[in-house]
């Protein structure tokens, strides 16, 4: 009888203990690459157009302490390694680090808030369109380069999804402010038309600068590296 008594007095206590070891905070960094951005689409005044902007990014998130992270991400893209169609000679690059604060690295699933800085830079090459100049002049064109360079910050929530010991996924979606420069040149038979009203023009359509919101909603996988 005093040992059954003993049992059950120790049994609470190894359970706390077992829970705790369970629920330790995670030590670790990712190796990550984003599912949706080889696939991103630009809109226009019916939804989408038949042409992207896709890249291919890749990233890194080093651990600094069970609640704070760090990491960056590098995009690339062009016309010749594109899965979806694109403008002639398009090609893109963009670098995006980032600040991760866990919520509590006691969970499983690990919540998080974070701020992303970003810069991206595009290029390519229209052929008979129409845009808005500096001027707010409405002009076509049968041939012009484009050059449109976009930075910002955007604050974001997300969470970090083990799958296995290794493979996990990271979904974000967040809002923020960012600042573009839309510029064209080397014109092919520029001439001035009539005003064609589009109440929800494609972003490349107006040429300056110009500040707006900044969405983002995205997934990546990620490889786990043990610290």
């Amino acid at each position: 009888m005093k040992n059954l008594v003993f049992l059950l007095l120790l049994l609470p206590s190894g359970i706390c203990a077992q829970t705790k070891k369970d629920v330790e905070p995670k030590n670790e960094s990712y190796i990550t690459t984003d599912l949706f951005s080889p696939f991103y689409f630009q809109g226009n005044t019916n939804g989408f157009s038949n042409n992207g902007t896709p890249r291919w990014r890749i990233g890194y998130i080093k651990n600094l302490n069970t609640k704070t992270k760090v990491g960056i991400d590098i995009g690339y893209g062009n016309a010749n390694n594109s899965l979806i169609q694109t403008f002639d000679n398009y090609s893109l690059w963009e670098i995006r680090p980032e600040y991760y604060h866990i919520l509590n690295p006691n969970r499983k699933t690990l919540k998080y808030f974070s701020f992303e800085l970003f810069y991206l830079n595009q290029n390519e090459v229209f052929k008979d369109q129409s845009f808005i100049s500096k001027k707010n002049e409405y002009l076509t064109f049968n041939k012009a380069d484009y050059k449109r360079q976009k930075f910002g910050l955007i604050p974001k929530f997300g969470m970090f999804v083990n799958l296995s010991n290794k493979i996990g996924l990271n979904w974000y979606t967040g809002a923020g402010i960012n600042y573009r420069i839309n510029s064209y040149n080397n014109f092919v038979n520029l001439m001035p038309r009539q005003f064609n009203e589009e109440h929800f023009s494609p972003y490349y359509r107006k040429e300056g600068n110009k500040i707006g919101v900044e969405f983002t909603l995205g997934l990546k996988l990620y490889y786990t590296i043990k610290n």
